[in-house]
């Protein structure tokens, strides 16, 4: 059985972390179909990582974030037959999917007990394709995407495969890799192996493992300052289409590190854990390590990175760089790199299977400031008792739920810079009469310039999406030119468009007009405007008040961007259930755009929306109208 030099590396430095140190004799992995006779044995460094792992019997867990090719099938068929040969307990291995679970049962681990003989004559009674047992346990292979694999069953050694793909949540029991570690609770000696390639920025499972570990790096020596230091995509150096002569730029003395030299460096590299730990009441860096790659207290000279129980929690992170497979040479790897320029589907790819990390084309400028840093710089205005005197005209915005109105109140000036003037919620069935009437009442309120002349709400922008369709069409209706009824649309096929507005129709029964809007880009919009740290154009101020709180701007910054490519997506971070204030910006922000021929030609002496006691009342042949729609939820949900 051939080995590559990565796979040996790797092997050598994950098997130092799992064997328990009660080592019997090392076995030979396999024989030769070719020569029965001849017994093939791990490679050297395999060897000498058992021969480590006398000295690590504090790991537990280990997580492996890599680039696809890289050793890891090998390793865990490798580790099984050893566990079955010198250490016989029960075994689980957990794959994606079902068709998963059975092609690694039969392609790869299956291949254990078919040519390893040593293991082949420990097999006794239950031989299933997923199931098997052997002198002393049982192996199971099982599948993520199903609650009831992880139940009834004590394991000693888990092993969990393209951990990226398992779903959060299965059979609403929980995540998946939670389920199975606890399979492993009562065994004092436990061994827990994730490994994965790894998937979007933000969302990625093995990524997330990995971060909680010591993250350890293979360390390789430049061929010629010798000095250790790890193989990086940013010093990889190239020219576009004459890629033969790509090269790592050594950080110490600058010179060519080539394909021909990864060799050596490889064969004489080590791990190394980076993640800055306490020990002996001493906050460091890691400055030394033991032939593990454990990182050593500076005081006590043991293992200092350890859990809440004395253990240590082992990450290895390995990319295609380091292999010396001709397709994963650096010329092809420069070559696919500048090919994933182009093309974000590309990169998503590249990044996850060429270099081994998460990765996300969502913009840098649209990740939200945390909420305490918008609540830390609110301002001392009262717009409730004066507006700014930049105001020119004042905008509402309204979002529809099941049992209530939310509404939204904004000053706007000149170059859309807006000022937050109030926010509240309207209890009630929003297709009663009262409950609209009292809607009606908050958006008919005036506020006062600071010239002290009295203007009013000029536009307000409604989202009817939600809880009944159709009975708000209605509603609007008679207020069109002064509410404007809007529904949000985040498809894939238009959420790249660089049109606020998708559509305008007219409801052909409730005679309204109403808009679809594009909230991916208002969102996008809405993102950069938050994080503007300088007063001015497309600025947001927000009053120091009792309504915009922390639970406010917890709202406000509800969401984040997630994914990469065509399936980028705002989407509410974990544990936030509610948005509306986030909501209530984008449509603002569209009310801003839509109406911007009339807010620009708006002065301080002429603003927009001088009260007019007659305008904007309820017309009274629609006061004591019931809607008769009863149309309970639109099949766009709660938007």
């Amino acid at each position: 059985m051939n080995y590559s030099l990565l796979s040996q590396k790797l092997l050598s430095g994950i098997q130092s972390t799992i064997v328990p140190p009660m080592m019997m004799p090392i076995i030979p992995w396999a024989k030769s179909n070719e020569n029965p006779d001849a017994q093939i044995y791990p490679p050297k460094s395999f060897q000498r990582a058992w021969q480590l792992a006398f000295e690590s019997p504090l790991v537990e867990k280990v997580v492996l974030l890599k680039s696809a090719r890289v050793g890891y099938a090998i390793f865990l068929n490798t580790i099984v037959a050893w566990i079955i040969v010198n250490d016989p307990d029960n075994i689980m291995i957990v794959q994606n999917t079902f068709t998963d679970a059975e092609k690694f049962a039969t392609s790869e681990v299956g291949k254990v007990f078919a040519h390893c003989s040593p293991v082949r004559e420990r097999m006794i009674g239950k031989n299933t394709l997923t199931e098997k047992s052997f002198f002393g346990g049982e192996i199971i292979v099982v599948w993520a995407t199903s609650p009831s694999s992880f139940r009834m069953s004590t394991i000693k050694y888990l092993l969990m495969d393209e951990v990226s793909g398992y779903p959060d949540d299965v059979g609403k029991e929980g995540d998946s890799v939670d389920l199975a570690i606890t399979r492993t609770e009562s065994e004092g000696r436990r061994k827990i192996v994730l490994g994965s390639t790894p998937k979007e920025a933000g969302t990625c499972k093995i990524t997330r493992e990995f971060l909680l570990t010591d993250q350890r790096y293979l360390y390789v020596p430049c061929p010629h300052c010798h000095v250790k230091q790890r193989l990086k995509l940013e010093n990889l150096r190239y020219t576009a289409g004459k890629y033969k002569d790509a090269h790592f730029v050594c950080t110490h003395c600058t010179k060519k590190i080539q394909e021909h030299h990864k060799f050596n460096m490889v064969e004489a590299g080590e791990w190394r854990a980076t993640r800055d730990f306490e020990c002996c009441g001493v906050h460091q860096s890691p400055e030394k390590w033991d032939e593990s790659g454990s990182a050593l207290c500076c005081k006590c000279n043991e293992p200092g990175d350890r859990n809440e129980r004395g253990k240590i929690d082992a990450g290895f992170h390995i990319w295609s760089a380091y292999n010396d497979n001709p397709n994963t040479s650096l010329p092809s790897i420069a070559a696919e790199y500048e090919k994933a320029k182009k093309d974000p589907r590309k990169m998503q790819s590249f990044m996850n299977t060429k270099v081994g990390v998460a990765y996300s084309d969502a913009s840098r400028a649209h990740q939200l400031n945390n909420f305490e840093a918008l609540y830390q710089r609110r301002e001392y205005y009262s717009p409730l008792e004066r507006l700014p005197e930049q105001t020119r005209c004042v905008l509402a915005t309204v979002d529809t739920q099941k049992n209530r109105f939310e509404y939204h109140i904004w000053a706007i000036g000149e170059r859309e810079e807006i000022w937050a003037v109030d926010y509240g919620q309207v209890h009630g069935d929003p297709e009663d009469i009262a409950t609209q009437k009292s809607l009606i009442h908050q958006l008919e309120k005036e506020f006062t310039l600071s010239d002290g002349r009295s203007i009013g709400v000029f536009a307000a922008a409604m989202d009817c999406n939600g809880h009944a369709w159709k009975a708000m069409l209605e509603f609007c209706a008679p207020y069109q030119g002064w509410i404007f009824a809007i529904r949000g649309e985040s498809s894939s096929k238009t959420k790249f468009k660089p049109e606020f507005t998708l559509t305008f129709k007219v409801h052909p029964e409730a005679k309204c007009e109403y808009r679809s809007l594009n909230v991916h880009q208002l969102k996008n919009r809405a993102a950069e405007r938050l994080n503007n740290e300088k007063p001015g154009k497309n600025y947001i101020h927000f009053p120091f008040d009792d309504v915009f709180d922390l639970v406010y701007f917890q709202m406000l910054t509800a969401e984040e961007l997630k994914g990469s490519g065509s399936n980028v997506v705002w989407d509410k971070k974990a544990g936030q259930k509610r948005n509306e204030p986030w909501d209530l910006l984008g449509y603002v922000i569209w009310l801003c755009d839509f109406m911007r021929p009339e807010i620009k030609a708006a002065t301080p002496s002429e603003p927009l929306g001088l009260i007019d006691p007659r305008s904007n009342k309820i017309p009274d042949d629609i006061a004591d109208v019931e809607y008769g729609d009863y149309y309970e939820t639109s099949d766009y949900g709660d938007y």
